[in-house]
C-alpha cells in the first residue's frame, strides 16, 4: 500500500471511528461482489452475443441519435 493510501486509510478510521482492520475487510468484500457482479455480465453478454442477440451499428447510431435529440 502506497504511503499516501495508508494515511487515507487512517483518516477514514479515525474519522469514522472504526479499525482499520474493518475498512479493509469491506472494501475487499465490495470489490469481490464488483468482480463477481461484472464476471457474470460479461459471461452473460458473451453468451447473448453467440445465441445471434445482437443489434447492428446502424441500431444503435439511431438509438443513440435519439437519445441526443431528448
Amino acid at each position: 500500500m502506497t504511503p499516501e493510501t495508508e494515511a487515507k486509510l487512517n483518516e477514514l478510521a479515525e474519522r469514522t471511528h472504526r479499525g482499520k482492520d474493518e475498512l479493509l475487510e469491506e472494501a475487499v468484500g465490495h470489490l469481490l461482489a464488483y468482480n463477481e457482479w461484472f464476471e457474470d455480465k460479461v459471461r452473460n453478454s458473451l453468451a447473448a452475443a453467440e445465441r445471434g442477440e445482437t443489434v447492428s451499428d446502424e441500431e444503435v447510431r439511431n438509438w443513440i441519435a435519439k437519445r441526443e435529440r431528448s
